[in-house]
């Protein structure tokens, strides 16, 4: 059982490095001011890579070295997200303050942000080349297969239900 704990643990971990991967193409640099989720699904990159790494039918071996990877980069993601985070709640300590507020004021934390989503993204972006780069070429073409066959399915769900808000 803690096997399949590690591995939903090492899944996750994925999923959250390909999110933040994507996240810079939706960075929105004002406090407050967030994407509908409908547009941060994009192509659905950070949702569907644990369907597609399970589906790519890994190996013991690949498993243990996609633990790794993630191990190695954690100290890395730890310290980016603690930024963020005093980043942020710098901002909402401003907001809540008494007094006017101007976007000026702001704009130190939206500037870091901006720069810590993109810190993000890159590390997460070697995350997710490091894993590719543990895969076979069949496993590649299983998962660019599966890829295909959920991008058709969520086209068919769009056209069943219709966009939805904030989507074009």
């Amino acid at each position: 059982m803690t096997s399949k704990k590690s591995y939903v643990a090492v899944i996750g971990m994925i999923s959250v490095a390909v999110t933040l991967w994507s996240l810079a193409a939706y960075a929105q640099p004002r406090p407050g001011f967030h994407r509908p989720m409908g547009g941060m699904t994009g192509d659905g990159g950070g949702m569907m890579l644990p369907m597609l790494l399970h589906g790519a039918n890994l190996t013991a071996d690949q498993k243990a070295q996609m633990k790794q990877i993630m191990a190695n980069h954690r100290a890395n993601f730890q310290n980016l997200f603690s930024q963020l985070r005093t980043a942020q709640d710098q901002i909402s300590d401003k907001l809540l303050s008494p007094g006017a507020v101007r976007d000026t004021d702001l704009a130190p934390q939206t500037q870091q942000i901006a720069q810590l989503r993109n810190q993000l993204a890159d590390e997460g972006l070697r995350v997710v080349l490091e894993i590719r780069n543990i895969l076979t070429p069949d496993q590649l073409a299983k998962a660019a297969q599966l890829k295909t066959q959920m991008q058709s399915l969520r086209n068919q769900m769009r056209n069943l239900v219709g966009p939805q808000p904030g989507e074009q």
